[in-house]
């Protein structure tokens, strides 16, 4: 059994600790980072708990030979639609398969995921059930009624405090001196989780065939974020974006209303100051040069901007990165 619990202060941190899950992750609201993460790892199933206090985008590749589920803990459903979102925020979001992934999450978004290797789905699921999960290249909701969502989320948190409860108890073991065999508490709860994934994909797939989730407003703000993060697209204006894209400025601004609940100014400008951030962190560039990198060209403008998403100076930043 692997298991890692963690905080974390600093968004990208946060990302990458996620082991064999490829992502990277943007701040989108204002204010110090807060994260945690639970993840544990038995045999063939996964589960991790992912809780951020900050609005989040999320770019992901969901990990190839392993079909994941998403339940969600909290997640406020009252700014965004859950089909621009691509995640239910009351129902189980079945992840694609070995493909990109991208969702912006809430402000105090609290979600679980599930996943089991194919492996062992294939010895279990029927071909037709499988060909719908491999085949899918965008994720699939299924609702569920306030009482399965709420038996849903119960399993799931008894199952990482079991976890959690197991680490404690043989963290404080010395070799041989464990009351009970941690060997046969980690196969129970192995065969725990694997029972509670199989119920919850019986149960997605038997409530008829799932929703695919994603729409043209997804498309358009998944589109505008990779263009200014792009070389060519780093310095554009919205006007500029539009033109790029070919859309009218009143059909940026709503999609960027249903995906992200903010404005495609204030959205994309969160995307620059975070490839700024990376930047800081990562190479030893003037601050100077990092800024006008991503279209700042007032360093004024630039450190206030910052230090509003981010509640940090651009040169403390750096200061903790140790270069």
């Amino acid at each position: 059994m692997d298991i890692c619990t963690a905080t974390f202060n600093e968004v990208n941190q946060h990302a990458s600790s996620l082991t064999q899950w490829p992502q990277e992750y943007d701040q989108v609201t204002e204010g110090r980072f807060e994260g945690y993460l639970n993840d544990a790892r038995i045999g063939p199933v996964r589960l991790f708990r992912e809780r951020m206090n900050c609005g989040v985008a999320q770019h992901t590749h969901t990990p190839a030979g392993q079909y994941g589920l998403l339940i969600p803990l909290r997640l406020d459903p009252r700014k965004t639609s859950d089909q621009a979102r691509c995640v239910l925020s009351e129902g189980i979001t079945l992840l694609p398969f070995d493909q990109d992934f991208f969702f912006v999450a809430p402000p105090e978004t609290d979600y679980t995921v599930i996943a089991l290797d194919q492996a062992y789905m294939e010895s279990t699921l029927s071909a037709e059930d499988l060909e719908l999960l491999r085949s899918s290249r965008r994720s699939q909701g299924v609702s569920l009624t306030p009482q399965q969502l709420a038996i849903a989320r119960s399993n799931m948190l008894s199952h990482l405090e079991e976890i959690e409860a197991l680490t404690m108890e043989t963290t404080g073991c010395s070799k041989g001196a464990c009351p009970r065999s941690t060997a046969s508490v980690e196969c129970g709860i192995r065969d725990r989780l694997l029972l509670l994934a199989l119920e919850l994909y019986d149960q997605a797939l038997e409530q008829g065939t799932p929703q695919p989730l994603g729409n043209y407003h997804h498309h358009i703000v998944n589109a505008s974020h990779a263009y200014v993060t792009s070389e060519e697209g780093a310095t554009a204006s919205i006007l500029q974006l539009c033109r790029e894209l070919d859309i009218p400025r009143r059909s940026l601004n709503y999609s960027f209303e249903k995906v992200t609940g903010s404005s495609p100014t204030q959205y994309l400008r969160s995307v620059k100051l975070n490839a700024a951030r990376r930047q800081l962190l990562t190479t030893e560039l003037p601050i100077t040069s990092v800024a006008a990198n991503w279209g700042f060209f007032h360093l004024g403008y630039f450190g206030q901007e910052y230090r509003r998403l981010f509640g940090e100076t651009p040169s403390a930043t750096r200061a903790n990165s140790g270069r």
